[in-house]
């Protein structure tokens, strides 16, 4: 049972849940960070994502390395007509703009099921081949969601630190008075922090659709999964977003595979129960900072 071909799979599987779910909460973190609200249409947004891949494929000629990263601009374009007309009149408000998120998520839910209908689809792997090394069988659609997952996170570490959108976001976050004084387009930032967090969101959702499948319901479970994750790392950290999902995803593998997957998923949720009665700022106690 504890073979080495076992563990070797355990540990790609981990690798690719974890890369998703960074991806999903460094999105969801990064707007309650800056903005202080909780996108509870998070999952919404990579829903989006992975049917606006899907069509692109479907409907163009475009490869899917191209249509990736394409269908996440579309979806951050999208996202700022949805700033403009709601977001924007509660930033700062946790609470009103929580649950004004909570309404978006049940509007794009059901618009989607409206549009696109009931049923599941799946978005066809990017490459069929399977790499075998020694015990170890990596699948290339796999590989290619841990090189997306790894060049978008160092992307966005490298932007959040060393350019001045970022440095700017980041003093926005805290402490917006001494922003604002600083001459800082604070409205300016928030845009481009949704613009960025729902690209995020979107690029998840692309990398579902190839490995598992679409549907309008399926923003549930990737939301439950960034909160866990920002919860467990510290709300409003990037780097406990990481490390929050690269543990949450390397422990549900190895919990799914040896105990099921009712059993990983409750087991989650106790380690954030205790998480949470013994520090409740998260691993790395930044629930104040962005970064």
């Amino acid at each position: 049972m504890f073979s080495l071909p076992v563990l070797s799979q355990i540990f790609v599987n981990g690798l690719n849940v974890s890369a998703i779910y960074i991806l999903m909460a460094l999105g969801f973190t990064l707007i309650f960070g800056i903005m202080r609200i909780v996108n509870f249409a998070h999952g919404e947004f990579a829903m989006l994502g992975g049917f606006v891949m899907y069509y692109l494929l479907q409907f163009t000629p475009l490869p899917p390395l191209i249509a990736l990263p394409l269908s996440a601009l579309v979806v951050g374009a999208l996202s700022l007509v949805v700033e403009k007309l709601i977001l924007r009149s509660f930033y700062q408000k946790e609470h009103q703009g929580m649950v004004a998120m909570l309404g978006l998520s049940m509007v794009m839910m059901y618009l989607s099921i409206i549009i696109f209908g009931v049923s599941q689809r799946s978005i066809p792997p990017t490459y069929s081949d399977v790499f075998v090394i020694g015990p170890l069988r990596m699948p290339a659609d796999r590989l290619v969601v841990l090189a997306v997952a790894g060049l978008t996170l160092a992307a966005f570490f490298l932007f959040m630190r060393y350019t001045k959108t970022g440095l700017a976001m980041r003093v926005v976050a805290q402490d917006l008075p001494i922003a604002e004084a600083q001459g800082i387009n604070a409205k300016a930032h928030y845009r481009a922090a949704f613009f960025a967090a729902t690209a995020l969101a979107a690029l998840a959702g692309g990398l579902i659709g190839q490995l598992y499948s679409l549907s309008p319901f399926m923003g549930a479970a990737p939301l439950v999964k960034a909160f866990t994750v920002v919860i467990l790392g510290g709300l409003g950290s990037i780097a406990g977003a990481a490390v929050g999902g690269l543990i949450l995803g390397m422990a549900e593998s190895i919990l799914t595979t040896y105990f099921g997957a009712a059993t990983a998923q409750l087991s989650s949720f106790a380690v954030i129960m205790l998480v949470l009665l013994l520090r409740p700022q998260g691993l790395l106690g930044r629930s104040e900072r962005v970064a």
